[in-house]
């Protein structure tokens, strides 16, 4: 950990180098996340990912510091080894973990032999249970237990819309969906879910692959996080039979006789979900209440309010 403080206290300095070399390190900055700031520091002591996150309710650098922990505990190497959490000493707090080598790619999957890497690293994930880790880990910042939970984190988005900026569409479908009924099941099993599921965050290496950013992660229904993932705006142009491979394969890999009804109803719950989700971006980004560490890239309405019709004609069509 020695090692490790001067480089963060370089990079909190206000004679801070990105990009470039700062003693035995190169130091470069990392393109991704707007919710975070992360570096890459090469030495002679080996690669290092710095992340500072916002700081919020959320608890970020925490939660994924305890995720990584949890899996080292577990005995799964499909994440970064976590080296420093410090959620005070710098205006961000900051969690320091292990460099990753691998490919990333915006792209989901091309072929069989990838897509089954996806899914038996997610189902590999959902095996840390609470009794197979020493770390208190907090609840998932996004999924549910029940149906009713799962339209409770719809209403959450919608709340954060004023009533008469709504898009008339997303009220109605909302009426329909508020309505519905949705089935029962027994309790549903806890095990470490990701949330965010984005496509980015999963390392493409021989062997199983791994994942990063842990940051929304922590106990709750794998189900949901299954959901959560072939729903994701990343794949949206994933044809359906392959959700449904994904699916099919993965409940072929977990004893859960309950899985594949509560995946179903999770489904249509988060394209719900994601309609709301794209219209608060819509409203919130222009007011200026949408706080984060990177700026939205030009054309971002553009892209966020296509991404809406096409959420919003999935969910028009589920609860038609």
């Amino acid at each position: 950990m020695s090692m490790v403080r001067p480089i963060l206290d370089h990079l909190t300095s206000e004679a801070r180098q990105e990009n470039g070399w700062w003693r035995d390190w190169q130091i470069t900055r990392i393109a991704g996340g707007r919710n975070n700031l992360v570096y890459r520091a090469s030495g002679p002591r080996g690669d290092l990912a710095l992340k500072f996150t916002v700081r919020d309710e959320r608890d970020r650098a925490g939660r994924e510091h305890g995720a990584l922990t949890a899996l080292r505990q577990a005995g799964l190497s499909v994440a970064p080894e976590p080296i420093l959490l410090d959620r005070t000493s710098y205006h961000q707090p900051v969690v320091v973990q292990s460099w990753l080598e691998g490919e990333v790619s915006a792209t989901p999957p091309s072929t069989d032999d990838e897509w089954q890497k996806l899914v038996q690293h997610l189902a590999s994930i959902h095996t840390v249970t609470p009794e197979k880790t020493r770390t208190p880990l907090p609840w998932a910042t996004i999924n549910a237990n029940t149906a009713e939970e799962g339209m409770r984190r719809v209403q959450e988005q919608m709340a954060h819309i004023p009533r008469k900026a709504q898009p008339v569409s997303l009220a109605a479908l909302l009426h329909r969906f508020e309505a519905s009924r949705f089935p029962e099941w027994p309790s549903a099993p806890v095990a470490l879910c990701r949330s965010d599921n984005n496509i980015t965050n999963y390392i493409r290496r021989p062997g199983p692959w791994a994942s990063v950013d842990w940051e929304y992660s922590g106990w709750g229904d794998p189900a949901f996080d299954v959901a959560n993932l072939v729903t994701h705006v990343a794949y949206q142009d994933v044809v359906s039979s392959r959700r449904k491979w994904f699916i099919d394969r993965y409940c072929r890999l977990m004893e859960d006789e309950s899985a594949a009804i509560r995946i179903q109803v999770y489904c249509d719950i988060l394209l719900v979900w994601w309609a709301a989700r794209l219209a608060r971006y819509v409203y919130e980004i222009p007011a200026g209440q949408d706080q984060r560490l990177a700026d939205w890239p030009a054309g971002w309405q553009t892209d966020i309010e296509a991404k809406y019709e096409h959420y919003l004609g999935l969910a028009e069509a589920a609860y038609a």
